[in-house]
């Protein structure tokens, strides 16, 4: 044994150590996702009307009903439920790029509402989920798609759970949108004279929001996170960013949308935008100083409105700011997504990540800072 050790002792000192360490294993190469070889198509609707299916996060109350778009009320459940919709999308041979066609004003009478599957927008299914088997479905949605993309809608004031799903819809139809959407509804009343109520409605639904983009978003892996929040629900998009802190699990978002947002313009500058910017690669707000809407918010509220233009116009570092004057909006000035010129912008801004020097958009000055308008529609 003493001989064995002195042979040792003899080897280190003529220079032959002990044998290098083996080098560490490679790391075992990512697994690749599914994705599809080519992006989601729409080109059915060229000729004939689709189904196309989005999936729901909402903190509305469940309701019974025999109407699929019925089955989400105006109450707030105070947790969060999920659900798999489809929405039946009509042909562009019997309507333009943006336009919404709905059943009417019998929508709301059960006994003669009869939707035209060729002409209505309607939603014909509406399943629950759990939140495990709506992550699996998710990702099963994106794993359809080129890109793996992930557009979070956040809809407005006065809107029901059927008008938002077929809006979110209509959206994801008009965009060419290649990825999945997910609509986040909060329990708006669905109605003019409840202004104050959705207000608050928003704010409590800020929560819920940021636990959808930590958990069940990022759960189902998409390459990206895109959000848009249209109106009030930039009040809950707000709420749920001004929760957030540096280096906390909130996922990176690629592009934040705020369209005609109806959030405190002051309140946005001192506490969301700090919050919002650590978390987004690009924030983008189109604004209107033809927004009749967000000009009554103004009275109510006794403060400025972020996406109301004119001389109140907020141009800020931090922020892609887009003045939308010169296209049409709905008979309010407030809703674009009707807007074809609106909708190639939102498209090219998603689809690509072009900055507004890069779209057809003209550079304008203000208080030393660059922000962009449209071009305009013929009038």
């Amino acid at each position: 044994m003493k001989r064995v050790a002195w042979l040792l002792v003899l080897v280190s000192a003529c220079g032959h150590g002990a044998p290098p360490p083996m080098p560490p294993a490679p790391a075992a190469p990512p697994i690749a996702l599914p994705r599809s070889a080519e992006p989601r198509s729409y080109a059915s609707l060229d000729t004939g009307a689709m189904r196309l299916n989005i999936l729901l996060a909402t903190t509305r109350r469940s309701v019974a009903s025999d109407r699929p778009g019925d089955r989400y009320g105006p109450e707030d459940g105070d947790s969060l439920q999920f659900a798999a919709i489809s929405v039946n999308v009509p042909s562009y041979r019997v309507r333009g790029t943006g336009d919404l066609p709905r059943p009417g004003a019998l929508r709301d009478n059960p006994v003669a509402y009869r939707p035209d599957p060729q002409r209505d927008f309607f939603v014909t299914s509406t399943i629950p989920v759990d939140s495990a088997r709506f992550v699996q479905r998710l990702a099963a949605d994106l794993g359809a798609t080129r890109s793996r993309d992930l557009l979070v809608f956040v809809h407005g004031y006065n809107v029901s759970f059927e008008d938002a799903a077929v809006r979110a819809a209509q959206v994801a139809a008009d965009l060419n949108f290649d990825g999945s959407i997910v609509l986040f509804s909060w329990p708006s009343a669905a109605s003019v004279t409840a202004y104050v109520r959705d207000q608050q409605s928003a704010r409590n639904a800020g929560y819920q929001l940021l636990r959808v983009l930590r958990n069940h978003a990022v759960a189902a892996q998409p390459d990206h996170i895109h959000l848009l929040g249209h109106s009030m629900g930039a009040e809950v998009v707000g709420k749920a960013l001004t929760l957030t802190s540096p280096g906390d699990s909130t996922p990176r978002l690629s592009e934040v949308v705020l369209a005609a947002p109806d959030v405190d313009a002051r309140v946005f500058r001192r506490e969301i935008l700090p919050r919002l910017a650590v978390h987004a690669a690009r924030i983008t707000m189109y604004a209107s100083s033809d927004d009749d809407a967000l000009r009554a918010s103004r009275l109510v509220n006794g403060a400025g409105r972020l996406g109301l233009g004119g001389d109140s116009l907020v141009v800020i570092d931090g922020m892609d700011t887009v003045d939308a004057t010169r296209v049409s909006a709905d008979v309010l000035g407030h809703t674009l997504f009707g807007n074809q010129g609106f909708l190639a912008d939102l498209a090219v801004l998603l689809a690509d990540g072009k900055s507004p020097g890069e779209r057809r958009l003209l550079p304008s000055r203000k208080d030393g800072l660059t922000f962009y308008r449209f071009r305009g529609d013929r009038r």
